[in-house]
């Protein structure tokens, strides 16, 4: 263990090519420019920009690098990835290899997957195996004669090793024993060839941590002269320990995605991998200054590919390091750590204790401090008994800036500029699709009681048109505030059905400030989109205090 703990490995993200696998997931060249520079600065060492000529995206994003020199990728590789040459093809005259080639003055690596089980020689390729190897080799050649870095993957090598056929079932003892060997003799010509990476994959995901640990072991102690990776899928949830297997077992790189995109459940998270085995002292990935950028790296990757942070995801997800029971919390306040199982400051996040339905006085209080309004017991309780609905369906675990208002409503330090008195929506359609919506808001505001009345597109939407058409007129900075995003999540459907609340976020901007979020719950949709509108407009009047 002390030895793997000491030994740097190298990480191979593949998010653009492999992690683009799966449905309804996109990203534009943009942003795909802006996490590849991401990456280079956390300390990714090999980043995969799709596949050599497969589709409009990886021509546009190769273009794209080559036309920005200022993009600063320098400190990691950039790779395309591509077959060996087809059959009865010349190498030269294969698209893979040309478009690599075309491309490598600003992508310099070349990734050549290689069919390394016989079932997949014979019954995908249609080749012997003799050919699959001249394939391969005369690939590989040609691109490192054009001065390409050449690392090799070595698709289905872990179900070659471990003689497994289609639906993972096993091969009789001899077929066994001819796929293993036909995977030494691909390894063999590698090690031959002096490829940069041998890429050991398990590309359906069935593999085990034991199975990992000797195959990768194996052949880190017959050719130690090469350099062997893993590439790791989670079919069976096993990923991430198949992935440590082999990093313990002499690996000096792990492909993967970095929030474990990818076909079928996902490639192997590399955030997960990191962050698992870098705070234990597993292995060295990257920098400690450079994993304390873990959790902000993550958190902009799902953004980009559009995509809301997993409240569970290990390491980077907003629970990672939170806790929401009442007991857990009073345990925290007293002995700060005692259920965490590392400091949360080393990949640039936080402890945070949460407050909802399961939470008792003790978290009110603690997270109340935190950020700087504190309640104490008797205050908390009080919270608690006016925020039932907002505790039980999690508006405050949806938004602190709503809970800091609640907070001061009960200390007292919210200074009410205007309260909404009452208010009715009236909401008409036609079978010819004319829709007429007018909400009308009693308000009291400046020492005495107005009414106003506005159309919308909605009722939310009139509600909020009402609401500030008002409020302008006495708050001139409500004019500046922007709404940007509305969700709606139902709550306790099957308990309560067509009278299950519903809890609504509502996100804000205004220029020169910070977004913030706000919501509300309510059996009435538009009684938790008011809560949530109210909330976000009293959080920004008090800014100009």
């Amino acid at each position: 263990m002390t030895a793997v703990a000491s030994r740097k490995v190298e990480l191979f993200d593949t998010s653009l090519r492999d992690g683009l696998q799966q449905p309804n997931l996109d990203i534009s060249v943009q942003k795909a420019v802006g996490l590849l520079q991401r990456m280079s600065a956390f300390g990714v060492g090999y980043a995969e920009i799709g596949f050599a000529g497969a589709n409009q995206f990886v021509g546009d994003l190769a273009s794209a690098l080559e036309r920005l020199e200022r993009v600063d990728t320098d400190a990691m590789r950039l790779a395309l990835f591509g077959r060996t040459r087809g059959r009865g093809t010349r190498v030269q005259d294969w698209r893979d290899a040309q478009f690599m080639v075309e491309h490598r003055r600003r992508v310099g690596a070349a990734v050549v997957v290689v069919k390394s089980r016989l079932l997949d020689v014979a019954s995908s390729l249609g080749v012997t195996p003799e050919e699959n190897l001249l394939m391969a080799c005369e690939t590989v050649a040609f691109l490192q004669d054009a001065g390409l870095e050449v690392l090799v993957d070595l698709e289905h090598a872990m179900d070659a090793a471990c003689g497994r056929l289609q639906f993972g079932e096993g091969a009789d003892a001899d077929g066994r024993a001819r796929s293993a060997e036909y995977l030494r003799k691909l390894v063999a010509q590698c090690v031959g060839q002096d490829v940069s990476r041998i890429v050991v994959c398990d590309t359906t995901g069935g593999a085990s941590p034991e199975e990992v640990a000797e195959v990768v072991g194996g052949l880190v102690r017959d050719f130690p002269e090469a350099k062997f990776g893993f590439h790791g899928h989670t079919d069976r949830g096993l990923g991430v320990a198949n992935t440590r297997a082999a990093v313990l077992a002499g690996a000096v790189q792990v492909q993967g995605t970095l929030l474990g995109t990818g076909e079928r459940c996902g490639n192997v998270n590399l955030t997960t991998v990191v962050g698992g085995m870098q705070l234990r002292g597993e292995a060295e990935f990257v920098t400690a200054e450079q994993l304390a950028g873990l959790t902000g790296l993550a958190q902009w990757a799902y953004a980009a590919f559009a995509l809301e942070t997993p409240h569970g995801a290990p390491i980077v997800g907003p629970g990672a390091f939170g806790t929401w029971a009442g007991m857990h919390g009073s345990s925290e306040g007293k002995d700060p750590g005692a259920y965490l199982w590392c400091d949360p400051a080393r990949v640039g996040a936080a402890a945070a204790i949460g407050v909802n339905g399961q939470s008792g006085r003790a978290n009110i209080v603690l997270l109340s401090k935190q950020i700087g309004v504190g309640l104490d017991g008797a205050q908390a309780q009080r919270l608690l008994d006016a925020n039932q609905g907002m505790m039980e369906g999690g508006g405050f675990t949806a938004s602190e800036v709503s809970f800091r208002l609640a907070c001061m409503r009960v200390l007292g330090t919210l200074e009410e500029r205007f309260s909404v008195k009452g208010w009715k929506v009236v909401d008409e359609s036609d079978e010819a699709g004319s829709r007429r919506v007018q909400a009308t808001m009693a308000l009291s505001v400046g020492g005495g009681l107005v009414t106003t009345t506005a159309e919308g597109a909605g009722p939310v939407d009139a509600l909020t048109k009402a609401m500030r058409q008002e409020l302008e007129r006495w708050y001139p900075a409500i004019a500046r505030l922007r709404l940007d995003t509305f969700s709606v999540t139902a709550i306790d459907v099957s308990a309560h059905d067509t009278a299950a609340r519903v809890r609504v976020t509502v996100s804000f901007h205004a220029d020169g400030h910070e977004p913030w979020t706000t919501a509300g719950v309510s059996s009435d949709l538009n009684q938790a989109a008011l809560g949530a509108i109210v909330d976000g407009l009293e959080y920004w009047l008090g800014l100009g205090e």
